[in-house]
């Protein structure tokens, strides 16, 4: 039965995509139209939501909850809410700036401040660096789900090909405006389906109340921090707060969608609805992982997320589960790719060019995806981590009126290498002056940040003085 639910999903679907793609094709005017559309607070939201809440939310997360408790709630559903003020405080300051200024990309932004080709590098290297690796994280999440699910019989490979020439249609037809709408359609089916799942998994158990005791019987310590295998600690909390409420300043498809808001009104609808959404996606996927707790503690991950999410639940919610899946894949992914290529293409090339550079772009990320690990959230955290070191160099560019000593994008990038390889090698060791590494390079990548500015300031009230 849930293989006819699926196709008929599938085809409702594919069908919305082509027809968003088309709507916007219509509406391109000029290049603008095609990369930088107005839109109101409900597509803000979405759109803003679909980037924010990719695979990781409804596969990552329930695993994650259910391998190290309940405080992973602090990790995300408590700093994503907080992200939300985030939004409403730098968006709005980010649209006044860009409506004194001609808004291009971020990179352009550094170069008329830093007047450095090095710093722009640093920023484009940056990005490429912890945003390529993300893309492959949604690539390879939805893919291996669908294979596990053996649908059609086809490996997951060639899942991941097939995802990515649907994204990449639709997205080099419709431009920015398709890939909004297709972000909308990816929103309400996740939330929906989110929240649905999360009252059946809790229904099954017998409520909260009993699936709390339940969990505690299996294991005591995922009710608390930090957790059975010790990973919450104080310092790891800390540090992935600052790595997600600093997205909006460090991850360029978040920036060009409070950029090109309507209105300052709007940001601030769009904020508010954000802060919400938020908190009923991230607090169902706690009971969808204390679900898998009790019912499938010692399955693999997949195993695990496909009875979960489709096996135990009726036909009509496993199937738009599948597709929910597909749809936020697809939305996290292109917004990814379009933000890169905007930032690390340069603006003099034709249109098609840069297509050919997102194509480049999504194919590095689909050999990563065959490659990269299982771990999605923890993969996912160092990717917002990585991009929270650049959030000082970008912030003093965005807000300063002055120019910028060349020191901080020199830090800037040597915090990202050291950060690069400690994650990549246990050469360097976690902490340093007893504090993790990327606590300690944000904090004195900011102090670096703040010394610049107001030694810049100071040089030119000199120079008027004088």
């Amino acid at each position: 039965m849930i293989k006819y639910w699926l196709i008929f999903f599938s085809l409702a679907y594919l069908g919305a995509l082509a027809f968003s793609a088309y709507k916007s094709k219509k509406s391109i005017k000029s290049e603008k139209d095609y990369s930088l559309p107005q839109i109101g607070a409900f597509l803000g939201c979405m759109t803003f939501s679909a980037s924010l809440f990719s695979t990781f939310t409804l596969m990552g997360m329930p695993d994650f909850f259910r391998t190290h408790g309940v405080g992973a709630w602090i990790f995300s559903g408590v700093t994503d809410t907080a992200l939300a003020f985030v939004i409403l405080w730098f968006g709005t300051a980010l649209r006044k700036r860009y409506s004194q200024d001609n808004f291009t990309n971020i990179s352009s932004i550094i170069k008329s401040k830093f007047e450095s080709k090095f710093a722009v590098n640093v920023y484009k290297i940056g990005i490429f660096i912890f945003l390529v690796p993300y893309v492959s994280i949604q690539i390879k999440g939805v893919s291996e789900f669908v294979g596990h699910a053996n649908i059609m019989s086809i490996p997951s490979w060639a899942w991941a090909c097939f995802f990515l020439l649907i994204l990449l249609t639709y997205s080099f037809v419709g431009g920015l405006k398709a890939i909004i709408l297709s972000d909308a359609i990816q929103g309400i089916i996740l939330l929906v389906v989110t929240a649905v799942i999360a009252y059946t998994c809790l229904n099954n158990i017998g409520g909260a109340k009993e699936m709390f005791n339940q969990v505690s019987i299996v294991d005591e310590r995922l009710l608390s921090t930090p957790g059975p295998k010790g990973l919450f600690t104080n310092q790891y909390l800390f540090a992935s707060f600052l790595a997600i409420v600093l997205m909006p300043i460090s991850q360029p498809q978040l920036m060009t969608r409070m950029v090109i808001m309507s209105n300052t009104k709007d940001i601030k609808k769009m904020a508010g609805a954000i802060g919400i959404l938020a908190f009923i996606i991230i607090f169902s996927t706690i009971f969808i992982g204390f679900y898998g707790i009790i019912r499938y503690s010692d399955a693999d991950t997949y195993h695990f997320l496909y009875h979960t999410l489709v096996e135990d639940q009726h036909a009509i919610i496993g199937s738009l589960a599948i597709i929910g899946l597909i749809a936020a894949s697809m939305s996290t992914t292109d917004s990814q790719l379009f933000a890169i290529q905007a930032e690390v293409v340069s603006k003099k090339n034709s249109r098609m060019v840069n297509k050919l550079y997102i194509l480049i772009f999504g194919l590095i990320a689909l050999t990563l995806s065959i490659l990269s690990s299982h771990e999605l959230v923890l993969l996912a955290r160092i990717s917002f981590a990585g991009t929270a070191l650049l959030a000082p160099m970008v912030f003093i560019s965005i807000f300063s009126d002055y120019k910028l000593s060349k020191k901080l994008p020199i830090f800037t990038f040597i915090s990202i290498i050291i950060y690069l390889i400690a994650s990549l090698c246990p050469c360097i060791p976690e902490k340093i002056f007893g504090l993790q590494i990327d606590i300690l390079f944000i904090a004195l990548n900011s102090i670096i940040a703040t010394i610049s500015y107001y030694k810049s300031k100071s040089l030119k009230l000199s120079l008027k003085t004088a």
